[in-house]
């Protein structure tokens, strides 16, 4: 199950079952020092790799153009949970932002 999310307050919800990829996709900007941070992952969810991805939107060669950071997990038992995520600049506490992801694995 894929989702696309952005670093607003909205609570996002993403939905997966046991030993399947969990595909979460966020608005980032890395050009800048932007990126996403996993704050804390909840028991039973496995963190397994991070990329990014820009967008087919950008013109060839541009600069400072966003895309989305795809993160991929794996939920090891059924339930309910939430992964809470900081977007901004590793090096500059001021911008960060937090964000929650529900993850509910069936």
């Amino acid at each position: 199950a894929a989702i696309t999310a952005n670093a607003a307050n909205e609570t996002t919800t993403v939905t997966g079952e046991v030993g399947k990829d969990v595909k979460l996709s966020l608005e980032s900007n890395p050009t800048t020092g932007y990126g996403w941070m996993i704050k804390d992952l909840p028991d039973g969810l496995i963190f397994v790799s991070g990329g990014y991805e820009q967008s087919k939107d950008c013109p060839k060669g541009a600069v400072g153009c966003g895309g989305e950071e795809v993160l991929h997990f794996i939920g090891e038992k059924k339930g309910e949970s939430t992964l809470k995520l900081i977007y901004g600049q590793s090096f500059n506490k001021s911008s960060w932002q937090e964000k929650e992801v529900k993850v509910v694995i069936k």
